[in-house]
């Protein structure tokens, strides 16, 4: 009972400090919306170039004439080999899945008629469809980019099989170096009234059909600045123990009839509580205010938040029994924040990252989090999809905990 009362007394004294509040709830808030506004309009056409690189794309190719075989070969070419990694899939059903598992970031689907539309003198239509991933922001718009030009130098009846790929030379200037101009020929044509156009491209975000404007920046910023905040509020929380131990507070409370062991449990109870609450908040208020979508599994949710918190109190309280005052925790507690930050997806999406960072990506508490709380806020997930993440953060939880309380009763009890 009396673990209960601290913890309770803490977390009252964390939620009645004004300033705190600012940093624990206002600032994820207001640097959610203006990342989401700020990164939201690059998929709606913005002119900035993205620095990503090699980007996995699955190409199915159910043409059977020379046609969809050349268009295989330009995205498989040279001059797209630093921006895109393509890859063949059996099907179209097969390349879906792909996007929907986040395994590539595209899918690029050839149709069956594509080379007779090509050859026909404007009676006949055919589409090149892209399905992209609802979680890219720069991706989506740099494939389309690709896709469009190449089905626009396919137009029936101009090129033909003149299009070849040593003719994509160099990338659009909205792009970068690696996007392919389209030949003199190809520009001049298509800018003819009488040019054909019976080469089309369809555009469909993969999970998020139904939703009007594609990709919401909101819904990926919203958990990530959540995540960012929730950290420093229990970093900061978690040595407080350490300023109670710098005045004296924790040996007067040590020489009361109440055990270390029950304080400790209410310190960290009172952690585990602000943390909660902070989250809670804040999915709260990102619903009600800009009306965020948490997916479909309340249980799922709830979980996720606990896993969350109780991982990052966890690693706090590690942290809290390693170091040797308090300003060395708030240190130590500021710099593995903003690297778990950094690694974990929380200022530009970790899958974007090369192949060598992403096992060090995954060794933090913010991607498996961040992963989470986006396959619900972004796809819509259920339990299911978030299970994986979920068992990954309890697990994280259930070995910095061991260590912290193996360690803390050392760290003060001499």
């Amino acid at each position: 009972m009396k673990s209960i009362y601290i913890a309770l007394k803490d977390t009252l004294i964390r939620f009645r400090d004004r300033n705190g509040l600012l940093l624990m709830l206002a600032a994820p808030l207001v640097l959610a919306v203006i990342c989401g506004a700020a990164f939201g309009g690059l998929t709606g056409g913005g002119e900035a170039a993205s620095p990503i690189t090699d980007i996995p794309v699955a190409v199915v190719n159910a043409d059977r004439g020379e046609y969809g075989q050349q268009v295989v070969d330009i995205l498989f070419s040279a001059d797209l080999a630093k921006l895109l990694a393509p890859a063949l899939a059996a099907d179209v059903a097969a390349a879906r899945a792909q996007v929907e598992r986040g395994d590539v970031r595209a899918a690029v689907v050839i149709p069956a008629d594509f080379s007779e539309a090509v050859t026909s003198q404007g009676d006949a239509s055919t589409a090149i469809r892209v399905f992209t991933d609802p979680t890219a922001t720069y991706s989506p718009l740099i494939v389309r980019s690709i896709v469009e030009q190449i089905a626009n130098g396919f137009s029936p009846g101009i090129l033909g099989g003149r299009v070849a790929v040593a003719q994509l030379l160099e990338q659009a200037p909205v792009l970068g170096p690696a996007l392919a101009q389209l030949p003199a020929a190809v520009a001049e044509a298509s800018g003819r009234s009488d040019a054909p156009a019976g080469i089309e491209l369809v555009t469909s975000t993969v999970g998020a059909e139904e939703q009007a404007g594609g990709f919401n920046a909101l819904a990926y910023f919203a958990p990530s600045m959540a995540i960012l905040f929730l950290m420093f509020t229990i970093f900061e929380a978690s040595r407080s123990i350490l300023g109670e131990e710098r005045e004296w507070t924790l040996q007067r409370m040590l020489s009361t009839p109440t055990g270390f062991g029950a304080i400790l449990a209410g310190k960290i109870g009172g952690v585990f509580l602000t943390g909660v609450l902070q989250l809670g908040v804040l999915i709260g208020a990102s619903a009600l205010l800009f009306g965020l979508n948490w997916g479909h599994s309340l249980p799922g949710l709830i979980l996720l938040v606990i896993g969350t918190v109780a991982a990052a109190a966890s690693l706090g309280a590690l942290i809290t029994a390693l170091a040797r005052d308090a300003a060395q925790a708030g240190i130590i507690g500021s710099a593995v924040a903003l690297i778990f930050a950094i690694l974990g997806g929380n200022f530009l999406d970790s899958r974007a990252y090369p192949a060598w960072l992403q096992p060090l990506s995954k060794l933090t508490i913010n991607r498996w989090a961040l992963d989470g709380f986006t396959d619900l806020s972004m796809r819509g997930g259920g339990f299911g999809d978030v299970f994986p993440e979920i068992v990954v953060l309890f697990g994280i939880a259930a070995v910095f905990f061991t260590l912290a309380v193996w360690r803390l009763p050392r760290r003060f009890v001499r």
